[in-house]
Formats: C-alpha cells, structure tokens, sequence
C-alpha cells in the first residue's frame, strides 16, 4: 500500500463525499422510479405524473453518472464500497396523490442539494478542491435550483386547483385529473 501524505489523506473525505452525493442522486432515481410506476398503474391512470417522474429519475440517474465520471476522470474509485449503499426500500404511500408525490420530489430535490453544497463546502474549505468546487456548481447547482423552482411552481399550481382545504375528495381528484393532463 502506497503512502499517503496528510493533504492526500484529507482529501479522501471529499471523495467520501462524492461518493455520497453519488449515493443521493441514485437514490432519488430510485424514488421517482418507484412514482412512475405508481402513476402508471391501471387504477392510477395520471400518465403525465408517469412521465414526469420517469424524466425525473433519468435526470437523477444521470447525475449520479456523471459524478462517477468524474471521479474517474480524477482517477479516483468511482464508488466506495463504505459509502455507497443503494436503498431500494422506498414505498410509495398506498394514498399517494399527484400533489403528495410532488411535495415528496420537492424535498429529495432539497436533499440532493444539500448533499452538493455540502460536498462544495467541504471542498472549499481547507481541502482547496477548487476543480470539483467549478465542476459541481457548473453542472449541478443551476440545475438543481431550477428543478426545484418548477416542482414549487407545479406544486402552487396544484394547490391551486385543488383548492386543498375547500375541495371534495372527487373535485381534488379531477382537478389532479385535469393537472396531468395540462400541466405535466
């Protein structure tokens, strides 16, 4: 085993955090999967909830590629075998609504972010990581923030139409009905 100097060894947590953010990225793919296929069921029937989750997961399965780009690109491991488990277990609630489903992908967009301008944070410290620092708010912040916007945007929208607190049980579920069709 070669060795390490100590600049080398703090930089491993960086790289620990990479892999972590990695993690995160898959993991919300993992999750909008799991909606699309919700949405997509014959008794659900919201095809544009269908789509917009499948795109959502693509986006994220995508992201978390790219980091594993990069890290090779670094030559560095593209994944940790101690920081990158994939959780599968995510059920979506048997009562989901588009709404719901929408506040859910608002809040694991906000996780993702974290996860990234924790790792930016972490690499603008002491760890002078400056290449990853432009890579991540290049390629990721912008788009995490304008992903964000628009889920808050549909999620108004919704709230809206639903009139949340006003509406029966089947004017929330055409108003959701006429959103898919409309807005997704």
């Amino acid at each position: 085993m070669a060795h390490q100097t100590g600049v080398e060894l703090e930089r491993e947590c960086v790289w620990d955090d990479l892999h972590r953010s990695c993690v995160d990225a898959l993991h919300a793919s993992i999750v909008y999967l799991k909606y699309a296929a919700y949405f997509a069921q014959e008794k659900i029937n919201l095809p544009g909830f269908e789509k917009f989750f499948f795109h959502a997961a693509g986006e994220e399965r995508e992201h978390g590629i790219k980091l594993i780009e990069y890290a090779l690109m670094r030559r560095k491991e593209p994944v940790n075998k101690n920081t990158f488990q994939l959780d599968y277990s995510y059920k979506v609630p048997a009562a989901t609504t588009g709404l719901s489903a929408l506040e859910d992908a608002l809040k694991k967009e906000q996780e993702v972010t974290l996860s990234i301008r924790n790792l930016i944070k972490t690499c603008e410290g002491d760890k002078n990581d400056y290449h990853l620092v432009d890579y991540l708010t290049g390629e990721y912040l912008d788009e995490q923030h304008k992903g964000q916007r628009e889920l808050a945007e549909k999620i108004a929208t919704l709230r809206k139409m639903t009139g949340i607190d006003d509406a029966s049980k089947e004017g929330r579920k055409l108003a959701e009905f006429l959103f898919d069709k409309d807005h997704m």
